[in-house]
């Protein structure tokens, strides 16, 4: 009931479902998301050291086998974190692969009344293309830049960063699809903004990869 009146108050439309099941938790609640067809899941990760080691096996569970987009909210949210919540903008990790694309959509969608910050990380090998515009001009496209660590920790790092410094109300991130056991694959960046972040994050599935990619 409360995380009804919490989605409402957001101005998503919510129903209480009660589901009997023998699976585990997490994999009902994956599986319960596919059947309905939801728009998103809301999981809460525990502790205050971004969601590194404190996921739980539920989320856990729901973050690598739901096919729809996962928020991950950590549980308490710091003081600052909490406050960006009704208004702040959302930072969308972007690479310009399928993946953010896919991140980038969902955010728009979920998200229609707040600015959208794309963020790409400066690399030396690559320059990601420039995301789309959108219609009404929310989208705002910013580089950083990288890092300390290796590529990928110190990518997730920057994007982080950039999540605080904008004092984001969520982060979005890609998946980049399914394994053979239809297991979500993260990617390295993804399950590093996943560890650090202090603030919601959002991990959108690409459900146009094939599986076993």
């Amino acid at each position: 009931a409360m995380g009804v009146t919490l989605a409402e108050s957001a101005g998503w439309e919510a129903t209480p479902l009660l589901e009997r099941t023998y699976a585990a938790e997490g994999t009902a609640i994956a599986q319960t998301a596919e059947r309905v067809d939801a728009d998103l899941v809301v999981v809460a990760a525990r502790g205050l050291g971004g969601t590194a080691s404190v996921l739980g096996s539920v989320s856990d569970m729901v973050v690598h086998y739901c096919s729809r987009p996962v928020l991950v909210v950590p549980q308490p949210l710091l003081s600052e974190e909490y406050d960006a919540l009704p208004d702040g903008p959302v930072v969308v990790g972007w690479d310009g692969s399928e993946s953010a694309k896919a991140a980038l959509q969902t955010a728009e969608r979920l998200f229609p009344d707040r600015r959208i910050v794309a963020v790409s990380v400066d690399e030396a090998t690559k320059v990601p293309a420039q995301p789309s515009a959108d219609s009404n001009g929310r989208l705002v496209h910013v580089h950083v830049d990288r890092g300390r660590g290796r590529q990928a920790r110190g990518t997730a790092s920057a994007i982080v960063a950039a999540a605080d410094e904008q004092r984001a109300a969520a982060v979005v991130v890609g998946s980049r699809g399914r394994s053979a056991a239809r297991e979500i694959i993260l990617g390295s960046v993804a399950m590093g903004v996943l560890h650090e972040s202090h603030r919601p994050v959002m991990v959108v599935p690409n459900r146009s990869q094939p599986d076993g990619s």
